[in-house]
C-alpha cells in the first residue's frame, strides 16, 4: 500500500471524466462521528480495490483543524480517496471525503457543498442520506458507524422508502453508540453487523439485491403462513407466546443468525428441523427473547437509583410498612438482585422499618430457575461493585452464591406482560431494554399497564433506546438520559386493551356529621335524654338547625307540618322542603342573617300546613360552631300579627319582601358582572402573558436543545480531531524511532543545527570531535568547543546557509585522526531550515580496509 496513488486534485479528476471514467454501480453513503476513524478503518480494510461502488464519507469535522482523514485511510486502503469540491463528479472505485464546515449533498451525480449554518442545529449525515436517496434511489447504500447523537436517523428513512440497503454498525463494536441506536430504533436496519463484516454483506447484497436477505421492507405484522407461521405455532405450543407481537426486524434478523449457525440451506429446512429437535426450538427460543443481563448493567444508571431515586422511595414506604419492586424481563435474575441489594442497603441506612418485596418475572422457564437458584459464576460478578460482592454473595468454590435473607425478599413467577394482568401497589417497575423488541401497539399497552400497576409516585425506569410514548402527560421525567420516570396521577388509560384490569368500584361513604354524638347507655342513663326530648317537644318551637349550603342538619320539634321531601331526587336543601310565602320568608331571613351577622326576625308569615294555614313568627339566628357557619331558625305559632310588632320584629309582606329581594339579587347580580368582566379581562391579560412566557420558553427550550446537539457536535468534531491527531502521534513517534535508529546505524558523527545555528540533535559519534553533551541541545554551535585543526565551523555554516551550496573537504583532528567533513542545508517543508554537520572518520575506514586486504591475503595464502 505504500506505492499507492497519490490524492488526485480536482484538475486531475476532471481529466479522468473527461476520458469517460466509469460511473458507479452503487453509491454507499457512510456517516460517521466519534469513534468512527476506526470504523472506517475496518471497512475499508476489508474492502475490494474493484468494488465498482462509489463511497462517500460523511464525517462531524471541527472547523478550526484541518482533517487528516484522507492521509490516515490511505494507509489502509488502496482505493483511490478525493477531497470533495463542489460540482464533483462521483466515478466507481472511489472515496470522497466531506471537507469541514460544508454540508453536501448529491444530485444528478455529482456532490454539491454548501456552507453549514453557524449557531444552528446540524446535521449534515441526515443532508446528505436525504439526497442520496433521491438521486441514487435504489442504488442507495446508508452505512451509520459510530457517534453520539441522532445524526443519520432520519435520512436512512428516505434511502429505505427508496429501496436501498441501511447498514448500521453493531452496538457492542461501536465505540460511542449514540448513532446506531438512534438508527436501530427507527427499526430500519437491513443489516447490523460490526465493521469487519459490511464490506462482505455489502458485496452480497449488491451481486443478488432481490434473493439478498433483508427485512427491512416487511409489514409491522409477520405473515400468518409459511415457515415463520410454522415455527410461531410451535412457540405458541409449547410456551404460550405469541412472537408475532415483537419487531419483525428482530425476529428475521435472530431466525436468519440461527439457520445460519445450524447451517441450514433455508428457512424451509430449518423450519423442519426445529419441529424435530426441541432444543433447537428452545435455543432459538432464548435467542428471540435476547436475554441480555448483568449486575448493574449501566452502572451509571444505578448510581442514580442508589443516590436519589431509591432513598425516596424508602422514605416514602416508610409510612405503610411495605416496599414493592418489579422487574419484568428479569432473565436470570442479575437486575433483580441488583435492585435488592440497593433497595436493602438504604432501608439499612435509613433504618427503616420496611418489608421490602421484589416481584421479578419473565416467560422462559429455564432462566427463571437459573434465577431462582441464585448461583453465578465468578465471571457474572466480576463488573459488580466489590462491596456488594462482598456483603451479598457467599463464595463456594468458584462460585458465588446469593445470601438467603437476600434471597428471599425476591419472587421469581412467569408472567407474559403482553397478556397477564400487572401486579399492583409497585413503586419501581425496572423494565430495561425490552419494550424496544414489541411492535408499537403492544408498547402502548404494555406501558399502560406499567401505569396500572404503580401507585402515584412510584417510578418507572426504561432502557436508554426506549421511552413512554403517548404516555408523557401521565410521568414526569426524573432522568431523561437513563429513561427513569415518575407516575403522577391515577387514571384509567383507554389502550389497555382485553388484558387490563377492571378497576375498583367507586364508593359513596356516607359519614356521620361531627356534630351528631351517640353514647352508650348506662345504668338509669337512658333516662336523661327522654326527659330532654319531652322539654323539646312541649316548650321548643318547631326549629330547624341548617348549615351554609342551606342543607337541614337537624330539626328540633314537631316540623313534619311545615317539610314537605318534593318529588324527584331526595334532597336536604330547606328553601326546597316548604312552600310559599314560607319559602320566600326563609330564603330573606337566611340571606340578611348571612350578610348582617345578626338575628332577624319576621312576624305574620303565613304558611299551609296540615291543620290549614297558619300564621308563624320566624326567627333566623346565625349561629358559628368552631370553623363551621351554621343558621338556627324558629317557627313559633302567632294568632294573629300586632298591629305593633316587637321593637327587632318586622311585619313580613310576602311581596314587599320579595322586591327588597328581587332589587338585592339584582344589585348582587350587577356586582357579579362587573367582578366577572374584570376578572375576564384579568385573565385574558394573563393569559396573554402566560402563553407569551410559554412561547419565550418553547424559543428558550429549541435555543438549549440546539446548543445542546451543537456541543455533541463540537464534542464529536474534537474526538475525531483528537483520534486523528493520535493516530499521526504514533506514526511520527515511530518515524523518529527509525530515523534514530538509522543515525546510529551509520557511525557517523551528524550534528543538526537550525538557521540561528544551535543544535537541534547530534549522534553519539559527534562527541569524538565536539565536546558536546545532552544537555547542549539549543545552545548554539559556537559555545562547544572541538579538538579539530584549522576548521571554523560557525563561518563555514553561514556560508552554507547563505549560498545554499554544500562544503565537503577533509580535515584532521589535534588528537591525529583524519576526517571527511560535510556541511550540507537542511532543507525542510517551509525551505531551508538549517544545516548538518557530518564527520566521516577516515581514519577508521582506511583501519577496516587495512583489515580487509590484509584478511584478503590470509585468506588467498
Amino acid at each position: 500500500m505504500n506505492d499507492r496513488e497519490p490524492i488526485p486534485s480536482l484538475s486531475e479528476t476532471e481529466a479522468i471524466s473527461s476520458r469517460g471514467g466509469i460511473k458507479p454501480s452503487y453509491v454507499v453513503g457512510v456517516g460517521a462521528s466519534a469513534g468512527g476513524l476506526e470504523a472506517l478503518e475496518r471497512l475499508f480494510d476489508n474492502m475490494p480495490k474493484d468494488s465498482g461502488m462509489a463511497f462517500v464519507v460523511v464525517q462531524h469535522l471541527s472547523p478550526d483543524f484541518k482533517s487528516l482523514m484522507d492521509e490516515l485511510l490511505g494507509r489502509r486502503t488502496d482505493i483511490t480517496i478525493y477531497r470533495v469540491e463542489d460540482g464533483m463528479e462521483l466515478k466507481a472505485n472511489a472515496i470522497y471525503l466531506i471537507p469541514p464546515k460544508k454540508n453536501m449533498v448529491l444530485a444528478d451525480g455529482s456532490l454539491w457543498l454548501t456552507d453549514q449554518d453557524v449557531g444552528g442545529l446540524n446535521l449534515p449525515i441526515d443532508i446528505f442520506f436525504r439526497s442520496l436517496a433521491k438521486d441514487a434511489k435504489e442504488k442507495a447504500i446508508a452505512v451509520v458507524l459510530s457517534g453520539t447523537g441522532s445524526d443519520g436517523s432520519r435520512g436512512i428513512q428516505d434511502i429505505h422508502e427508496g429501496g436501498g440497503l441501511v447498514v448500521v454498525q453493531s452496538i457492542q463494536s461501536a465505540a460511542f453508540d449514540g448513532m446506531p441506536r438512534s438508527a436501530l430504533a427507527t427499526g430500519l436496519a437491513d443489516v447490523v453487523c460490526p465493521p469487519d463484516s459490511m464490506a462482505s454483506r455489502i458485496l452480497e447484497y449488491i451481486q443478488s439485491p432481490s434473493s439478498f436477505i433483508s427485512h427491512g421492507d416487511q409489514d409491522d405484522d409477520l405473515p400468518d403462513s409459511g415457515e415463520l407461521a410454522t415455527i410461531f405455532k410451535l412457540f405458541r405450543n409449547q410456551y404460550g407466546i405469541d412472537f408475532s407481537m415483537y419487531k419483525p426486524t428482530t425476529i428475521v434478523r435472530r431466525i436468519e443468525r440461527r439457520v445460519k449457525l445450524s447451517r441450514c440451506s433455508s428457512l424451509a429446512e430449518y423450519s423442519k428441523l426445529v419441529e424435530g429437535d426441541s432444543r433447537e426450538l428452545d435455543v432459538l427460543y432464548r435467542d428471540l427473547l435476547v436475554e441480555v443481563t448483568q449486575f448493574f448493567r449501566d452502572l451509571d444508571a444505578f448510581q442514580q437509583l442508589r443516590n436519589t431515586i431509591i432513598p425516596q422511595l424508602v422514605e416514602r414506604a416508610a409510612d405503610s410498612g411495605e416496599m414493592r419492586i418489579w422487574i419484568p424481563g428479569c432473565a436470570t435474575g442479575e437486575e433483580a438482585y441488583s435492585l435488592a441489594m440497593l433497595a436493602t442497603e438504604c432501608i439499612e441506612r435509613q433504618n427503616a422499618n420496611i418489608d421490602l418485596k421484589l416481584f421479578a418475572s419473565d416467560v422462559h422457564q429455564t432462566s427463571m430457575e437459573t434465577a431462582s437458584s441464585g448461583v453465578y459464576s465468578a465471571t457474572s460478578v466480576s463488573r459488580m461493585p466489590i462491596e456488594y460482592r462482598d456483603k451479598f454473595f457467599t463464595r463456594i468454590g468458584d462460585l458465588y452464591h446469593i445470601a438467603s435473607d437476600l434471597r428471599q425478599k425476591v419472587i421469581f413467577a412467569p408472567h407474559d406482560i403482553t397478556k397477564d394482568p400487572p401486579f399492583t401497589r409497585i413503586d419501581l417497575i425496572s423494565c430495561r431494554n425490552v419494550l424496544i423488541y414489541f411492535n408499537h401497539d403492544v408498547q402502548k399497552r404494555v406501558l399502560s399497564l406499567f401505569h396500572f400497576g404503580l401507585t402515584v409516585g412510584g417510578v418507572l425506569f426504561l432502557g436508554p433506546s426506549e421511552s413512554i410514548g403517548e404516555l408523557e402527560k401521565e410521568f414526569e421525567p426524573i432522568d431523561r438520559q437513563w429513561r427513569i420516570y415518575r407516575k403522577l396521577r391515577n387514571v384509567r388509560l383507554a389502550d389497555t386493551g382485553p388484558i387490563s384490569p377492571q378497576p375498583p368500584l367507586n364508593r359513596v361513604v356516607f359519614s356521620r356529621p361531627s356534630y351528631v354524638s351517640t353514647q352508650t347507655r348506662g345504668d338509669k342513663s337512658w333516662l336523661v335524654p327522654e326527659v330532654y326530648d319531652h322539654l323539646l317537644a312541649k316548650y321548643v318551637p318547631p326549629s330547624l338547625l341548617i348549615n351554609q349550603h342551606l342543607e337541614l342538619v337537624h330539626s328540633f320539634g314537631d316540623t313534619r307540618r311545615l317539610l314537605v321531601q318534593p318529588e324527584g331526587k331526595a334532597t336536604l336543601d330547606v328553601l326546597r322542603m316548604v312552600e310559599g310565602d314560607l319559602r320566600t320568608a326563609m330564603n330573606a331571613a337566611l340571606h340578611k342573617a348571612s350578610v348582617k351577622g345578626e338575628s332577624i326576625v319576621f312576624e305574620g308569615v303565613r304558611a299551609r300546613t296540615s291543620r290549614g294555614e297558619q300564621i308563624y313568627r320566624l326567627v333566623a339566628e346565625p349561629y358559628l360552631k368552631g370553623q363551621e357557619k351554621m343558621f338556627l331558625v324558629s317557627l313559633e305559632e302567632m294568632a294573629e300579627p300586632r298591629m305593633a310588632p316587637e321593637a327587632e320584629a318586622v311585619t313580613f309582606d310576602s311581596a314587599d319582601q320579595s322586591a327588597q329581594r328581587i332589587v338585592s339579587l339584582e344589585k348582587e347580580l350587577d356586582y357579579t358582572k362587573e367582578t366577572l368582566q374584570a376578572t375576564v379581562e384579568e385573565l385574558e391579560t394573563s393569559n396573554e402573558e402566560l402563553q407569551s412566557a410559554n412561547e419565550e420558553l418553547v424559543a428558550s427550550n429549541e435555543e438549549l436543545q440546539s446548543t445542546n446537539e451543537e456541543l455533541h457536535g463540537v464534542n464529536e468534531e474534537l474526538f475525531t480531531v483528537n483520534s486523528e491527531h493520535q493516530k499521526k502521534i504514533t506514526e511520527l513517534t515511530q518515524l523518529t524511532e527509525d530515523m534514530d535508529h538509522l543515525l546510529k546505524s551509520t557511525r557517523i558523527g551528524t550534528i543538526f543545527l537550525d538557521t540561528d545555528l544551535k543544535i537541534r540533535k547530534f549522534t553519539a559519534e559527534a562527541k569524538d570531535a565536539f565536546h558536546i553533551l545532552d544537555q547542549d541541545i539549543g545552545r548554539p554551535i559556537s559555545h562547544i568547543a572541538h579538538n579539530l585543526k584549522d576548521v571554523e565551523v560557525v563561518e563555514e555554516a553561514q556560508q552554507v546557509l547563505t549560498s545554499m551550496r554544500p562544503v565537503e573537504r577533509a580535515i584532521e583532528s589535534r588528537g591525529g585522526g583524519s576526517y571527511l567533513m560535510r556541511l550540507l542545508p537542511y532543507a525542510g517543508s517551509r525551505g531551508v531550515d538549517g544545516v548538518v554537520l557530518s564527520l566521516i572518520d577516515t581514519t577508521a575506514i582506511i583501519s577496516l580496509h587495512r583489515n580487509l586486504e590484509d584478511h584478503e591475503t590470509e585468506n588467498g595464502s
